[in-house]
């Protein structure tokens, strides 16, 4: 049952003084934030906003490419992610702030889950103290796994990320397709497909266990639809192999003074050499 918005200013005392409002608050967050569907998400962070005395929280998700920052409040333009202060943060995942035209304060806080960058959350309000900054901190976690959950079965976030239609062959494998950054305190896998709208053949699949760190990165001949069919089924057979205790035959061993041992094998199959960077480019291990 969701909360009228009186309860919410009530409770937590207008400027959040009552005893307790910060737990009150996440857990009335997380209970709402469960039932809602993707596209109440901005509604029911602008009632945060009114718990927390400010005037306005905007979340802006980015774009399939990373290139812009795309609200999901109706009526405001996307921001480039290049030449903004909000694509700044995006880009360092550090907090920024602006002052807006109207005197009024703009808090830019990054939304990430886990390892994977998000977006950004855009905090309006007329003033800004320690106090009031740490709480604009408390809904991002939340809204993150949100936004992580629910816009697998959401079209309306899917279209609000694209910038051109994608075509039949790229939305094949893409369903299927990881967080474009996965990781843990140890290793970082980061990766992305281009053109992002007719990749076809192409698909990645990075997966963590305790230890060890798969990727698999598949390239079937062409882009149409026998190509994202086939790669389609290499990325599911590569994770129920996986996944069933396979493993990959022939590795190749790279071993690399870390601070923590690190072996990296690689194994191909009818593929070019991948290029390692490094200080000064590109470099390609000679085949073997």
């Amino acid at each position: 049952m969701r909360l009228p918005r009186r309860r919410w200013w009530s409770i937590v005392g207008g400027d959040g003084a009552g005893d307790g409002w910060g737990e009150w608050f996440l857990e009335e967050l997380i209970a709402q934030a469960h039932t809602a569907t993707p596209m109440d998400v901005p509604a029911l962070v602008n009632r945060c906003a009114e718990a927390l005395g400010l005037k306005e929280i905007v979340i802006r998700p980015t774009d399939l490419q990373q290139r812009r920052l795309v609200p999901l409040t109706e009526g405001l333009p996307p921001l480039d992610i290049d030449s903004s202060l909000a694509g700044w943060c995006y880009r360092t995942v550090s907090l920024r702030i602006e002052e807006l035209e109207t005197g009024a304060l703009c808090v830019w806080l990054p939304v990430v889950d886990g390892a994977e960058r998000l977006g950004v959350l855009g905090v309006h309000s007329a003033s800004m103290n320690a106090r009031r900054l740490r709480r604009c901190r408390m809904p991002t976690g939340i809204l993150a796994m949100a936004i992580t959950s629910k816009r697998a079965y959401s079209d309306s976030f899917a279209r609000r990320a694209r910038s051109e239609p994608m075509r039949l062959p790229a939305e094949i494998p893409r369903v299927r397709l990881p967080p474009r950054t996965i990781g843990n305190t140890h290793v970082v896998s980061a990766a992305v497909l281009e053109p992002a709208y007719e990749i076809g053949g192409d698909a990645l699949d990075p997966s963590l266990t305790q230890s060890t760190l798969h990727a698999a990165s598949l390239d079937a001949m062409g882009h149409n639809l026998a190509s994202a069919l086939t790669a389609s089924v290499a990325l599911a057979a590569c994770r129920n192999a996986r996944r069933a205790g396979g493993r990959a035959p022939r590795p190749r061993r790279d071993d690399r003074p870390v601070t923590r041992p690190v072996v990296a094998r690689s194994v191909l199959h009818g593929h070019p050499q991948p290029a390692r960077p490094r200080l000064g480019g590109l470099h390609r291990r000679p085949a073997r």
